[in-house]
Formats: C-alpha cells, sequence, structure tokens
C-alpha cells in the first residue's frame, strides 16, 4: 500500500522551522510589534533570501524597524557558546532514528571566509591558512553532514581549542 502523501507548503515549512528553533533556543518577547514569532520570521526570510536582517525588516510588511530587530535580536540571545548548543541541538532534534541507532560516516565542510579586520573578542575568532584572496587570516566554519545530507552540527574554527564548542583546528 502506498503511504499517504504529505504536502508541504512554504507556510508550514516556515511555520514548523520557527516552532522547531523557538523550542530549542527560546526566544523571549521584546514589544508587541517586536514578539519572539515575528524575530523568527525575519530571521527565516533573510536566511531564506540569503540577505541581512535589517533587508528583511525592510522587504516585509508590518515588519518593526532594523533597528528595534536588531535590539530585540541582541537582548534574547544567550552568549555564543550557548548559542551555538542550542543551535546543534535543533540541528540534531529532529533526526529520523535510523540515523539515531548507528555510527554514521561523516563529511565535515569547511569554510574560510577571508578576513582582513581585527578579532572582535577573542584572537582564537581568527584562523590562520593557506593565504588566500590577499590575506591569510580568515573566518572558518565547519559543518559536519552525515551521508543523506542533513546537516548535524556546525562549529567555529579556531586556532587553539575553542571554548564555545567542540571544534578546534586540530580535528
Amino acid at each position: 500500500m502506498r503511504p499517504p502523501h504529505r504536502i508541504l507548503d512554504r507556510k508550514k515549512v516556515h511555520r514548523l522551522a520557527a516552532e522547531h528553533l523557538q523550542t530549542h533556543l527560546k526566544f523571549k518577547d521584546y514589544k508587541r510589534k517586536t514578539s519572539a514569532k515575528v524575530l523568527w520570521s525575519l530571521l527565516l526570510a533573510a536566511a531564506a533570501r540569503i540577505t541581512s536582517l535589517s533587508d528583511a525588516c525592510g522587504r516585509l510588511d508590518d515588519a518593526p524597524s532594523d533597528e528595534t530587530a536588531r535590539k530585540a535580536l541582541l537582548a534574547t540571545l544567550p552568549d555564543y557558546g550557548a548559542l551555538q548548543r542550542q543551535l546543534n541541538a535543533a540541528l540534531a532534534g529532529h533526526l529520523p532514528k535510523t540515523l539515531r541507532r548507528h555510527l554514521q560516516r561523516l563529511a565535515i565542510d569547511l569554510t574560510l571566509i577571508p578576513y582582513h579586520g581585527q578579532p572582535f573578542r577573542d584572537i582564537d575568532e581568527i584562523y590562520r591558512g593557506q593565504a588566500k584572496d590577499g590575506t591569510s587570516h580568515f573566518h572558518a566554519y565547519a559543518t559536519a553532514y552525515e551521508e543523506a545530507i542533513v546537516a548535524l552540527a556546525v562549529g567555529c574554527l579556531a586556532l587553539s581549542s575553542c571554548s564555545c564548542c567542540a571544534w578546534s583546528s586540530a580535528t
């Protein structure tokens, strides 16, 4: 017998993504016009268009100003380490049982973004590597994927063991 069809439209995907992320990150309402639901809508719209929060605020009807959205986000976000742990928990939160039962082969994607400035908080924010695009300093991100192309975790890379996650340049 054929399994029943499940149709997902963009509104349902948006709602499910926002609910799932809210379960793990627990954003707080900032103001009447900038609730946690509105913040998730703005962040998901920005991610879908690969644009900034400011641009998403300008494009969406009845959205708060970009400055209000920025302040709301800063007021509700946890520190970087906690944010990364919560996001990784959200990524792993709905894995199919078959992926959780057995060891899986992983692929790790390393992304190096050339950086010409100074570290924001800590020298370990900047990854040093072979020169590319006129610099040997980079922001580095690694994403672990299971063979079925399911994102399992995202982590920063640092010269020494990073205090905010399990990644380091040695791994």
